[in-house]
């Protein structure tokens, strides 16, 4: 695993190397007899089969089928004066806790339940969402060693696989052990999966070759997102080049405009369920998961890279589901919409809804 060399520990940096057969049984006694705890203060109920340490040893990363366990809160100590109980936000665990029980599971032959839910699956409207996928390739090197998918879920369309199509690893970090499992069982021995939090991400300065993050940041709490883009940048190697593909979702003066109706809908449905709720003492409908989209110029003036924008896509899957439907001739309006985008795209990518967020280490 010659890529080791490029991690190291979320909390002293250091660098890892693999754990020993002797010190993977050594563990394992300490294990049966409880004298081995998690960062967050949680003992284990599983043997540890392989592992990386940090090379004095202060901190223990478990190998899980494939997937490098490198979460702060799981990380294991053999003293509980290490200990610091739960470092994970809420909000984190919201978006872990959505993926691991419900975003990343599938029927056999079925979509994702996350592209069920966020996604328009209509056969109307693959040939657009495909040459949308299509677009981020454009602005990435076209090969290389290392591609880091910051927030990589599972890989849930085929089309995302392209990306890293003549890099030797694709690098795979999610909050997610179930969709680093799907990815494990797409790409083999080529993902390198880790498990966690791209805020803090445990590789080394300038390593990989190109990053992606698609529709993962708007994910993380507002005020940590301009340090994940740091994040993808700082591991990113000189003339290395990153997309990261964002939602303004209500800072889309194109969606807003054009969804007034629907958004109003939606407004008063949720007014109406809360006071329902409030009413009856029932408890309002539980989050389920985290969002947060900052504007334009949020980036703009607290960036601390330079970067450019082009469109992703300009049009909302709810405008999609509102307005495109193969009765009022919508393939012929999604290719039009992608006509005019291809024309134009930093003003799309500005207005529209998806932009995507291009960088290049000089």
């Amino acid at each position: 695993m010659e890529w080791i060399n490029i991690l190291k520990c979320t909390f002293t940096g250091n660098n890892l190397r693999e754990l020993t057969s002797a010190e993977i049984e050594k563990i394992n006694e300490l294990l049966a007899q409880g004298k081995i705890w998690q960062v967050d203060g949680k003992l284990i109920d599983y043997k540890i089969e392989k592992g990386l340490t940090t090379v004095d040893g202060s901190y223990i990363y478990p190998i899980i089928k494939g997937v490098v366990v490198l979460l702060s809160d799981l990380a294991l100590v053999d003293s509980f004066d290490k200990v610091q109980g739960e470092l994970l936000s809420d909000d984190k665990k919201l978006v872990k806790n959505f993926y691991d029980d419900r975003g990343w599971h599938h029927e056999e032959g079925e979509e994702y339940e996350d592209a069920i839910i966020f996604e328009d699956l209509r056969p109307m409207s693959a040939e657009y969402i495909k040459n949308c996928h299509a677009r981020v390739n454009r602005y990435l090197n076209k090969k290389g060693k290392y591609m880091l998918d910051g927030g990589s879920g599972a890989l849930q369309f085929t089309d995302y696989l392209q990306y890293s199509e003549n890099y030797e690893y694709r690098i795979c970090a999610d909050l997610s052990i179930q969709g680093l499992l799907e990815c494990k069982k797409k790409l083999g021995d080529k993902a390198i999966c880790l498990l966690c939090d791209i805020t803090n991400l445990p590789i080394k300065e300038g390593t990989v070759d190109g990053f992606i993050s698609l529709n993962a940041i708007y994910h993380i709490p507002k005020e940590e997102q301009i340090k994940a883009m740091a994040e993808l940048y700082r591991v990113l190697i000189t003339n290395g080049r990153g997309v990261v593909v964002y939602d303004w979702y209500k800072h889309s003066p194109w969606m807003n405009i054009s969804l007034l109706p629907f958004r109003a809908l939606e407004f008063f449905k949720h007014r109406i369920l809360n006071l329902f709720a409030s009413a009856t003492g029932k408890a309002a409908p539980a989050k389920m998961l985290y969002f947060h989209a900052h504007n334009y110029d949020h980036f703009k003036n607290n960036m601390p890279m330079p970067f450019t924008l082009a469109v992703w896509r300009s049009i909302s899957v709810p405008f999609m589901r509102f307005y495109i439907h193969p009765w009022l001739f919508g393939k012929q309006i999604l290719k039009g919409i992608w006509n005019y985008e291809e024309k134009n795209p930093s003003y799309t990518g500005l207005n529209g809804e998806y932009p995507m967020f291009l960088f290049e280490k000089k």
